[in-house]
């Protein structure tokens, strides 16, 4: 599972970037990241390792600007720990990008990211246990730390050929995937995190499906864990199968450093 939330690791960007407000500050540079030990990787309510745990590692770099600003870059990797290829499937993301704050409440974040599947089979055999590479670029609003709506665009997202026996992929369709996030703290010690949001970039057909979670935060110092209940549609279902789709909880402990 990634880290709770809409905006993943990338939101890490974006931290503090509000504190002190409306009071400025020199540009500052820090390096940070995260170790992650989950025990399914739930992106967009699909099991990228059909079921099975994964370590996680994340490393960045980030500027804070005096004048409300942040760019930040860095990369993200998981590696399935299951005993055959979709369970140990393994991921390398690749990240830059750009915050602003819009105002003492709102801040904007526009992200390129670079996913590549460096090993691991695919969760649809028609794709002959190969995964593909793809680039995206992200837009995210955060109000009040509470509300979060995320739209990534990708310009080569799978597609079927059609007409051809067997099914034949091809990457040249523009895609689009959205979601709305809400974090409401419950009591001192843990916080609620509902999402919803509709997937056009993994159906290879480009009618997308809808996915949606609810989970819950406890964060100490810099540990934090997640618990979450994670479901994709039913045309996920018919399109991936039962083993990376469907219904499914979650849970992760996440270090920051």
């Amino acid at each position: 599972m990634r880290p709770m939330g809409a905006l993943r690791s990338v939101a890490l960007a974006a931290c503090c970037l509000l504190s002190g407000w409306p009071g400025g500050a020199a540009a500052a540079i820090d390096v940070g990241g995260s170790l992650t030990l989950t025990q399914d990787d739930v992106y967009r309510g699909i099991s990228e390792t059909c079921g099975h745990p994964a370590a996680q590692a994340d490393l960045h770099v980030r500027e804070r600007g005096a004048g409300y600003w942040a760019t930040f870059l860095g990369a993200w990797a998981s590696a399935g720990l299951g005993g055959y290829p979709c369970g140990g499937a393994k991921e390398i993301n690749v990240y830059g990008g750009y915050s602003v704050a819009v105002t003492t409440s709102v801040s904007v974040t526009f992200t390129y990211t670079r996913y590549a599947f460096p090993g691991g089979g695919y969760y649809n055999a028609e794709l002959y246990g190969q995964r593909y590479d793809y680039d995206q670029l992200g837009m995210s609003w955060s109000l009040a730390d509470r509300l979060y709506l995320t739209l990534d665009w990708t310009p080569d997202a799978l597609r079927y050929q059609p007409y051809s026996e067997p099914l034949h992929a091809v990457q040249d369709r523009s895609a689009l995937a959205y979601g709305v996030e809400w974090h409401q703290p419950l009591a001192s010690w843990v916080s609620l995190a509902a999402a919803a949001g509709y997937d056009r970039m993994s159906d290879p057909f480009g009618q997308g499906y809808g996915f949606w979670s609810v989970g819950f935060s406890h964060v100490a110092g810099s540990f934090e864990l997640d618990i979450g209940y994670f479901r994709a549609g039913e045309r996920a279902v018919r399109l991936f199968g039962r083993d990376v789709a469907g219904g499914r909880v979650s849970a992760t402990v996440l270090w920051r450093f």
